[in-house]
C-alpha cells in the first residue's frame, strides 16, 4: 500500500431520495440533490482531498453529480450507486448509512488501500478542510472523532478511521442502530471507539475545530456557524485538546 500516495481518502455518504424514512425533516429529493451537488463543487474546488468516493443508497439518477467532476481534472473520484435503503423507514438513516458504508468499502480499491478514511456525510463541507486533513495525515490513530455524553455519544456526520477500524469495529455495530428505539449511528460510533481502546486501539480528538457547513438533514437548519460562535468553538476546542493530552 502506498499511503504516500493515497493516505487520506474523502467519503460522501449520500441519499437524495429518503423516501419514508423517519427524522429527516429536509426530505424533497430535489433539494437535497441540489445540496449534494454544491457539496461535491465545494469539495473539489478547495482541493483538500484528490480522492472522493461518493456512494448514493436510494437508487437516485446521479449523472448530474458526474458531470459536475469533469470541471476539476485531477481529482479521483469514484461513484457507487445502489438500493440499499431498504431499512430506512424501520431502522432510521444511520443504520441504511452504515450498511452502505459497509459494502463501498468491501468494493472500493480507493478505500481499502488508504490510510484514512474521512466520512463526511454528503451534503456537508468543512471550510478548514485543508489545513484540517494535513494535521490528520501527520498522525497516527485509529480513530478520530468527538466524544460527547461521557462518552457515549460520537458524532457521525464527519469522522476520521482506518479502514480496518470501519471494518473490524464499526460495521459489527451495525445491529444496535434503530432510530425509533434512540440508538443512532452516533451510539455505535462510540461503542465501535470504546472496543478499539479496549484492543489497544488509538482514538484521538480533532486537531482543531472542524468547520462544519451545511443544512441538517434531521432538522433542516443550517449547521454553519457564525464566525463569532466558530472561535469560541474554536477555543473551547483547544482547551478539551489540552486536557485530553495531559498526563496529570
Amino acid at each position: 500500500m502506498n499511503t504516500s500516495e493515497n493516505s487520506l481518502v474523502l467519503l460522501m455518504t449520500a441519499t437524495i431520495d429518503p423516501g419514508a424514512t423517519p427524522m429527516v425533516a429536509r426530505n424533497d429529493p430535489l433539494m437535497r440533490l441540489r445540496d449534494y451537488q454544491e457539496s461535491l463543487e465545494t469539495w473539489l474546488a478547495c482541493g483538500a482531498a484528490r480522492k472522493i468516493v461518493l456512494y448514493e443508497n436510494s437508487g437516485y439518477d446521479i449523472s448530474s453529480l458526474k458531470k459536475i467532476v469533469s470541471r476539476f481534472p485531477g481529482h479521483n473520484v469514484e461513484f457507487h450507486s445502489f438500493l440499499g435503503n431498504d431499512s430506512g423507514p424501520s431502522r432510521g438513516k444511520g443504520y441504511s448509512e452504515l450498511a452502505g458504508i459497509a459494502r463501498v468499502l468491501s468494493q472500493s480499491s480507493l478505500l481499502q488501500n488508504c490510510k484514512y478514511i474521512a466520512k463526511c456525510t454528503g451534503r456537508l463541507t468543512v471550510g478548514n478542510a485543508a489545513k484540517l486533513f494535513r494535521l490528520i495525515e501527520a498522525e497516527q490513530f485509529d480513530v478520530m472523532c468527538p466524544l460527547k455524553m461521557n462518552l457515549r455519544f460520537a458524532p457521525s456526520r464527519f469522522f476520521v478511521a482506518t479502514p480496518r477500524f470501519i471494518s473490524d469495529y464499526l460495521v459489527p455495530q451495525q445491529s444496535i442502530i434503530d432510530d425509533n428505539r434512540g440508538v443512532f449511528f452516533e451510539h455505535a460510533l462510540a461503542c465501535a471507539t470504546a472496543r478499539a481502546l479496549s484492543d489497544r486501539g488509538r482514538w484521538l480528538p480533532f486537531p482543531i475545530f472542524p468547520d462544519i457547513r451545511g443544512i441538517s438533514g434531521t432538522y433542516g437548519v443550517s449547521q454553519t456557524y457564525t464566525s463569532l460562535k466558530r472561535a469560541l468553538l474554536s477555543m473551547f476546542h483547544r482547551l478539551e485538546n489540552y486536557v485530553y493530552a495531559r498526563e496529570g
